[in-house]
C-alpha cells in the first residue's frame, strides 16, 4: 500500500499556503481601497452635516416669512392699521420676503442636491404660494401709500381691507400649509 502521508502533507501545505496568500491578498485589496472607503464615509458624514445646517437655515427663513405673513393678515383683519403700525408691518414684511426671495435659487440648489424630486416640487409650490400672497398683499398698496406717504388717511379703509382680505386670507393659509408640507418632507 502506498504511503499517503506524503500526499496528505503536500495537500495540507498547499491549503495552508493558499489560505495565507488569500488572506494576504484580501488585506492588500482592503489596503488599496481603504482610503477610498474612508473618504466615502467622510463625504457622507459631511453631506449629512451640511444637509442639517441647510435645512435649519431654510426652515428659519420659511418660519419667519409665515409668521410675518400671518401677522400682517391679523393686523389688517383687526384694523390695526395706523401709520406707525403699517410702517412696522411693511418693514418687517419686506425684510422677510427679501431674505427668502434672495436665497430662492440657493435653496432650490440645496434641495436638488440633497433631496429628491418630491421635495423640489414641494419647494416650488411653496414659493408660488409666497408669490401669490405677496401679490394679494399688494392689493392694499394704494391704501398703504395713503396712510404712510401721502398721509391722506389715518388707517386703511375698512371696505378696501375687507375686499383685499378675501384674497389675502386664503393666500396666507396656502403659504402656511405648503410651508409645513415642505418642511415635513425635507426633514
Amino acid at each position: 500500500m502506498p504511503d499517503n502521508s506524503w500526499l496528505e502533507s503536500i495537500r495540507t501545505s498547499i491549503l495552508t499556503q493558499t489560505g495565507t496568500w488569500l488572506v494576504a491578498f484580501i488585506i492588500a485589496i482592503l489596503g488599496l481601497f481603504s482610503s477610498r472607503i474612508i473618504e466615502s464615509i467622510r463625504v457622507a458624514l459631511n453631506r449629512a452635516d451640511l444637509r442639517i445646517k441647510q435645512y435649519e437655515e431654510l426652515a428659519s427663513d420659511i418660519s419667519q416669512y409665515i409668521f410675518v405673513a400671518e401677522y400682517n393678515t391679523e393686523m389688517i383683519e383687526n384694523n390695526w392699521t395706523s401709520r406707525q403700525t403699517i410702517i412696522d408691518m411693511v418693514k418687517e414684511y419686506n425684510e422677510s420676503i427679501t431674505s427668502l426671495r434672495k436665497k430662492e435659487f440657493i435653496y432650490l440648489s440645496w434641495i436638488q442636491k440633497y433631496w429628491s424630486k418630491k421635495e423640489i416640487l414641494q419647494y416650488e409650490a411653496f414659493m408660488n404660494s409666497v408669490k401669490d400672497f405677496d401679490s394679494a398683499l399688494h392689493l392694499l398698496n394704494k391704501e398703504i401709500n395713503a396712510v404712510i406717504i401721502t398721509k391722506t388717511k389715518i388707517k386703511i379703509d375698512r371696505k378696501d381691507a375687507d375686499k383685499a382680505l378675501i384674497v389675502i386670507k386664503p393666500a396666507v393659509q396656502n403659504v402656511r400649509t405648503r410651508g409645513r408640507k415642505l418642511l415635513a418632507v425635507i426633514l
